[in-house]
């Protein structure tokens, strides 16, 4: 009797094992070029997901033998162009770099306005004056006095 209960306990405990696959086999499958779906359909629904400068990136998280494996598939319209290791950004993007980046665009602005407001200033005395006479030979007719 024991033995009979054994077989489908064993049976069952096989055909559970056989049908789980690998996290890190099924991220293996996913190649670039594939649409949202199929990536989906291979990995289940992303443990976090961004949009970032156009590209949308799904980070999957999970764990194989106890170690945390953390991968990342961005798509650009729709298609995957990046599958791989989560991504950090360039080095040279560091926050001091762009502090001094928007110091410099920010003085080269602060000079442009600076030789507008000159150029405008002049525009404006320019039109004063021509309004006024004062840049033309104004006409002053001689009289004679009347005796």
């Amino acid at each position: 009797m024991l033995r009979l209960l054994a077989i489908p306990v064993v049976l069952v405990g096989l055909m559970t094992s056989a049908c789980q696959t690998s996290m890190l086999k099924q991220f293996n499958k996913v190649k670039l070029g594939m649409e949202k779906d199929d990536v989906l359909d291979a990995m289940g629904s992303p443990s976090r997901t961004q949009r970032f400068h156009g590209k949308d990136r799904w980070t999957y998280v999970f764990y194989e033998d106890r170690v945390r494996f953390e991968k990342e598939v961005q798509f650009f319209e729709g298609n995957a162009i990046y599958v791989g290791d989560v991504s950090q950004p360039p080095a040279e993007v560091a926050a001091a770099t762009i502090d001094q980046k928007n110091e410099l665009r920010n003085k080269e602005i602060d000079a442009e306005i600076a030789r507008d407001v000159e150029k405008h200033r002049k525009a404006y005395e320019n039109y004063e004056s021509e309004v006024r006479g004062e840049n033309g030979v104004q006409y002053v007719p001689q009289f004679e006095p009347i005796r």
